[in-house]
């Protein structure tokens, strides 16, 4: 009678529910999911794509806790040398991104993170500026444009490329001797010759003939 009297009369609210039903977090995640981006958002997604397709330098760091002053101590030498620091959410640069060139750096958004954009590529100053702020830990950069993990994104962006055209060009010339310029426009130069050459046969032979066919 007891056991009688102590069995719920109303039904069991959970029967026949799944185990991910039954998570709260589950539940709430899945509403995040469905819900839509609103035009804020999409006016930020912007704003972020507009940054990745007109910078030659793009410096994607984690970030780790950071008190504000020191984070404006960051900022200021950053934007002297033309480099602007800038923290968005995970969803916005993913909006932004998704189909883009820049999809392939998605992953390193799944934790804190902190974006330096450079109208310059100026890598060396970056390096130098960001050692003092161990907070701040490069993962990865693009360069123009192309998509480059840490150590290349350093070894590249300190290269210097006018010096190593110089050394290109004058490796050329001591190989192929100081008249390579010569060699490589031989064919060039003997063609042009023989057309003008031609071109000076035929209008000799029409102002001696009686009539020149068009």
């Amino acid at each position: 009678m007891v056991n009688e009297f102590l069995t719920p009369f109303y039904p069991f609210p959970n029967k026949g529910k799944k185990l991910e039903e039954l998570c709260k977090k589950a539940e709430k995640s899945a509403e995040k999911k469905k819900e839509k981006c609103n035009p804020y958002q999409r006016i930020l997604a912007r704003e972020v794509r507009n940054w990745f397709d007109n910078s030659k330098m793009i410096a994607i760091c984690h970030q780790n806790s950071m008190t504000a002053e020191d984070e404006f101590e960051l900022k200021v030498p950053l934007k002297r040398a033309n480099m602007y620091y800038k923290r968005y959410s995970r969803d916005i640069v993913k909006l932004a991104l998704k189909g883009s060139p820049y999809s392939a750096t998605m992953p390193l958004y799944s934790s804190k993170f902190s974006i330096v954009f450079g109208s310059d590529v100026n890598v060396v100053a970056f390096e130098k500026i960001v050692k003092k702020f161990p907070q701040v830990i490069l993962l990865a950069g693009i360069l123009e444009g192309r998509v480059l993990n840490k150590e290349d994104f350093l070894r590249y962006g300190k290269m210097d490329l006018t010096s190593s055209r110089v050394h290109l060009v004058q490796l050329l010339q001591n190989a192929g001797g100081n008249n390579l310029n010569q060699q490589l426009t031989h064919h060039q130069s003997t063609l042009v010759a023989r057309l003008k050459q031609i071109g000076t046969d035929e209008t000799t032979s029409g102002e001696n003939g009686e009539s020149v066919p068009v």
